[in-house]
């Protein structure tokens, strides 16, 4: 998938933020960095797929690997908000810079 494809699938299909009926969890670590075990644990809960859409910004976009998706998003979350979503957007993930993850799966 090109990151033109992914750009717009995320913005058509996750409108806005999660917001306050989310799960919000803490992803972060003591050092306000994100935790590998803590996101992995959200990622794996959450989402079902080998391959992960991860999103922060028309620049920051990639398809990736679920194993690569920590380092990937570690770096991301420096810049905003992430989105990660599985191909078949029927689960998403947002993580806030602020330290909080969320999970979000659609009814499709």
């Amino acid at each position: 998938m090109t990151n033109r494809e992914i750009i717009t699938l995320m913005h058509k299909l996750s409108h806005g933020r999660i917001g306050s009926c989310g799960n919000w969890v803490r992803v972060f670590n003591d050092s306000e960095e994100l935790d590998e075990r803590k996101f992995s644990k959200l990622l794996n809960e959450t989402i079902q797929s080998d391959i992960v859409l991860i999103y922060q910004s028309s620049i920051n976009v990639t398809e990736a690997k679920a194993s690569e998706a920590f380092e990937i998003v570690a770096q991301f979350v420096k810049h905003g908000v992430v989105k990660i979503a599985d191909v078949r957007f029927t689960s998403l993930i947002e993580i806030d810079p602020l330290g909080v993850g969320a999970a979000y799966r659609t009814n499709k």
